[in-house]
């Protein structure tokens, strides 16, 4: 928690800024769809088990202020980043509740970490060096959760070095043994392997409270494992695609609700005859004559250009095929079947819950993470409710 000598430096300065309101592609973000989601996901948790919100990532594209603002009123136990940057944001914009640095702190982060009251995750004893000296230079000890490698060859002390990592940890007075963490691999996949990872990391936690370390809080689990594996849980769970509205698969979904919708609007509409080729590359020669709409989006937004022919958006409710190859700045679409005409100035959907995330992901061979991660900074975030456009079956999209 921020240290409660210390006012948080912004406190209530924090506003959003002003939604552009000349370009027409925005990314509506509804927080009360946030809240729900995490009710969804406590619903399936037994008791004793907190809840880390991943907010990493500017909150997977969703807006890490407003979204974790949103979560700390409803009550989520800790906020997950992967930078200290990440962490300094929340703080200056007010957010109290205890905040984890997933990837540490790195060479420049350990004062900063503990001014702040950010908890870095720990894993080399060069870090836990710098971290010592900080922490005795505040006066006060630094609390940390030790990261073991059960497998996923990421971040985390190697499984097999982790005993002689705790005995040489031992020799930094300052540094306070709050958590212990690992990461899954295949938590979407593979139960087996999960499971093994698993037993891994308490035979890890066993032999660091052999050693005199009292880790309170243990973590494993993403949303996947959250969801599916609930011998995983350990008393702390880390979700982030779930909180967003993303189920990690179609089976563990207990009523999520994806809380972003892009949408933009028809920029030009024109006729083009058959044989006629489509943007770069003529990736798309029209067989009969078309109307195409042009869309004031590209691959700069976020937009993946590995949709090009691949996607779909929506307008008037009906889908429409991307075509030719996606621009930096422009998409076409066949818009000459939907009734009625389409126009300039139409909504269209490129994301949302008549076109899902998952949806895009797999047509441009990425998984849904990197597809809402990706929408770019050109791309107002606008907060408001969602529920004017509920979800259509007759829309939904299938594999």
């Amino acid at each position: 928690m921020y240290p409660a000598t210390l006012a948080p430096p912004s406190a209530g300065r924090y506003s959003p800024p002003p939604v552009n309101q000349i370009r027409p592609t925005t990314a509506t973000i509804d927080l009360t769809r946030v809240g729900a989601n995490l009710r969804a996901v406590r619903g399936q948790l037994g008791s004793g088990i907190a809840v880390m919100a991943a907010v990493k990532g500017d909150a997977y594209g969703h807006g890490a202020v407003p979204v974790a603002r949103g979560l700390e009123s409803a009550g989520v136990d800790w906020f997950g980043v992967a930078l200290v940057e990440e962490g300094r944001a929340l703080r200056d914009a007010g957010v109290r509740t205890p905040i984890l640095c997933l990837e540490g702190v790195a060479r420049e982060g350990a004062e900063a970490a503990i001014e702040l009251g950010l908890t870095p995750m720990l894993f080399d004893l060069e870090s836990a060096a710098r971290l010592d000296a900080a922490a005795r230079a505040a006066g006060r000890p630094v609390a940390v959760h030790l990261k073991v490698d059960t497998g996923m060859g990421r971040l985390g002390v190697p499984y097999g070095e982790f005993e002689a990592f705790l005995d040489k940890l031992a020799n930094f007075m300052w540094i306070r043994v709050e958590g212990m963490a690992t990461h899954f691999a295949e938590s979407e996949s593979d139960p087996t392997f999960t499971r093994e990872q698993g037993r891994r990391f308490r035979v890890a936690v066993a032999a660091a409270r052999a050693r005199s370390w009292e880790p309170t809080l243990l973590h494993a689990s993403n949303s996947a494992a959250a969801l599916g594996l609930p011998d995983l849980r350990f008393n702390l769970i880390r979700p982030g695609l779930a909180l967003y509205g993303l189920p990690p698969r179609p089976d563990l979904n207990p009523g999520l609700r994806p809380a972003m919708r892009v949408t933009t609007r028809v920029l030009y509409v024109k006729n083009i005859p058959a044989g006629y080729g489509v943007s770069y590359g003529r990736r798309w020669i029209a067989e009969r004559p078309t109307r195409l709409a042009t869309l004031p989006v590209g691959y700069a937004d976020g937009y993946p250009r590995a949709l090009s022919n691949r996607a779909d958006v929506l307008i008037h409710g009906q889908r429409c095929p991307v075509r030719g190859a996606v621009c930096m700045d422009l998409v076409m679409v066949d818009v000459t079947d939907v009734v009625p005409a389409v126009r300039v100035d139409d909504e269209v959907e490129l994301l949302g819950e008549g076109i899902p995330a998952d949806e895009l992901a797999e047509r441009a061979g990425t998984i849904s993470y990197e597809i809402v991660t990706g929408f770019s900074q050109r791309i107002p975030r606008r907060y408001a409710a969602l529920d004017a456009h509920p979800p259509s079956e007759a829309h939904a999209w299938s594999s």
